[in-house]
């Protein structure tokens, strides 16, 4: 019997080799970050040397670390639209910009954000790459009782909103990075579970309760 390896969207897309052109793209950003000033001679001239010697996607991300980069900047190729297994369509991945699909939202360079009505599936994958994502489940479906959210952070942050009446756990870990949660408080038995898994490396994890309505005096 085949076992099929986990599907992995973001390691797959970090391991495709860059093109000349996406190397050209991020060499633009890099003059234009020297122009105004945002980086020094020397971090410019590192930074161009690695620009142009990188062999993947995953070589080019640090060398865009803490500049602004436009969005879409550079599109990876990752079968987009087509659907899996089950029927759900892939993340776009794309520095700069972001992605989101029913169960799983992706974040290089860029911001997602999934908030309104909603229905959470029972596993939820949220990855964050030097860009940041918001998941609000106060208007949210709940479809399990216990729903897993999966989060990884790697220099970047996931915030997520809980309402009350949700019981909370978390299983996730700090390195070098954060992971904050509300006070515990005291919920009915039967109430539906929010499991937060993952890793916050040199990134957040920050779930919170909504802020109670402001009182007119």
């Amino acid at each position: 019997m085949t076992v099929s390896e986990p599907s992995d969207p973001v390691g797959d897309a970090m391991r495709m080799r860059a093109s000349d052109a996406d190397r050209e793209k991020v060499a633009t950003i890099l003059r234009d970050a020297y122009a105004e000033g945002r980086l020094t001679r020397d971090e410019y001239d590192e930074r161009l040397t690695a620009c142009f010697s990188a062999t993947t996607y995953g070589d080019l991300v640090p060398v865009l670390a803490h500049l602004p980069v436009p969005p879409g900047t550079i599109a990876i190729p990752t079968p987009a639209g087509a659907p899996d297994a089950k029927g759900a369509s892939a993340p776009v991945i794309s520095f700069g910009s972001a992605a989101i699909t029913d169960t799983s939202g992706v974040a290089i360079f860029g911001e997602m954000s999934r908030k309104g009505a909603w229905t959470v599936p029972e596993q939820f994958n949220a990855t964050c790459i030097f860009g940041g994502g918001e998941l609000d489940f106060t208007e949210a479906v709940l479809s399990s009782r216990e729903t897993v959210i999966t989060a990884v952070c790697i220099f970047g942050g996931l915030e997520m909103t809980v309402p009350e009446g949700i019981t909370i756990r978390s299983e996730a870990v700090g390195i070098f990075g954060g992971v904050s949660m509300p006070a515990v408080v005291a919920t009915a038995p039967d109430a539906p579970v929010l499991v937060i898994k993952g890793a916050a490396i040199f990134g957040g994890i920050d779930v919170k309760r909504p802020k109670p309505p402001k009182t007119r005096r």
